[in-house]
């Protein structure tokens, strides 16, 4: 007997909690809306509760953040909205038939990711939540092109192209015109946002045009490229007219030199002919004819002293 009025009871327990359960509900797990646009986040709940009491609340947060942005109390219709959403959210309807669904007008990029709506009663505890997630899709924005390189002949370059904005991911294609403006093959190597152009030459001088494109729009960018001959370093160049210089000046110095050399030997052989084996005249000169005479005078004199005039006295006459 008192076995089966512990069942009876605890099928009326069950009854009772299935009755006064609360649920919440979001009916689409996954929303897509274009950046722009305006964009209504359904979520509802069920509870045997009939009149709110003080205290019960509804409220949306963004996850992981946890961060709460709009709240309302249900038996006043109080409601609270952040700063960084004011003008932007509201509650879509009367939150009083059990729908807490929220419009979010102006999406922006940052709205992308995972919402929480939750209800708390205080007469159907515990507070109970629901998530879904928001997917902003936006346009690729204008590309980025850029070249990476030197554009001189035989060098290989990359030609850059990337979109800062775009969800879905956008894919990137290239096409390649000629200086005439006529579409032509596209020569390189194509990876996801670069073209790789390799050992360039004048052929692929020209317009290359990337297209950024995903399921809400596309966007374009255009690069032209100008392949022109090397250029020369001036420091290196001066430095090669500097060195020529030098080994020019050092060449005429020992060719100079050399020459100089060579004429001193031709002198002294040209010598060593003309006077053979003898060995050169020296001529003795003797003294002047004036010296002679006058040695001869001298000479004369030793040997003939002057004597002094005999005076001769006349005769008495």
């Amino acid at each position: 007997m008192m076995a089966n009025k512990e069942v009876t009871w605890f099928i009326l327990s069950a009854v009772v909690a299935a009755v006064h359960a609360l649920s919440v509900n979001t009916p689409q797990k996954q929303v897509h809306v274009k950046k722009g646009d305006n964009i209504t986040l359904p979520c509802t709940y069920e509870s045997s509760v009939v009149t709110p009491a003080k205290g019960d609340i509804v409220a949306w947060m963004k996850m992981p953040e946890e961060a709460e942005f709009i709240n309302r109390y249900l038996d006043d219709g109080g409601t609270w909205i952040s700063d960084a959403y004011k003008g932007r959210v509201n509650f879509s309807s009367n939150t009083n038939n059990h729908d807490i669904s929220i419009i979010l007008s102006q999406v922006i990029l940052n709205d992308n990711g995972t919402y929480e709506c939750s209800v708390r009663l205080r007469d159907d505890p515990p507070l109970t939540h629901s998530t879904m997630e928001l997917l902003v899709l936006v346009s690729p924005s204008k590309p980025d092109c850029k070249i990476i390189g030197t554009t001189e002949y035989g060098q290989n370059i990359n030609l850059t192209c990337n979109s800062i904005e775009g969800f879905p991911k956008p894919e990137y294609s290239w096409q390649s015109y000629n200086p005439e403006n006529k579409q032509r093959a596209l020569v390189g190597t194509v990876m996801p946002g670069v073209l790789m152009l390799k050992n360039i030459s004048i052929d692929n001088t020209g317009y290359y045009i990337c297209l950024a494109k995903n399921s809400i729009g596309e966007s374009s960018c255009n690069i032209t490229v100008n392949v022109t001959p090397p250029s020369m370093n001036f420091a290196l160049l001066g430095g090669v007219v500097g060195g020529l210089v030098a080994v020019v000046i050092i060449i005429a110095i020992v060719a100079y030199c050399c020459c100089c050399r060579n004429g001193k030997e031709k002198d002294y052989e040209m010598t060593e002919t003309e006077n053979g084996d003898h060995p050169p005249e020296v001529k003795i000169r003797g003294p002047a004819e004036e010296e002679i005479q006058d040695e001869e005078e001298e000479e004369e004199d030793r040997h003939h002293p002057v004597r002094p005039p005999i005076s001769r006295v006349s005769p008495e006459v």
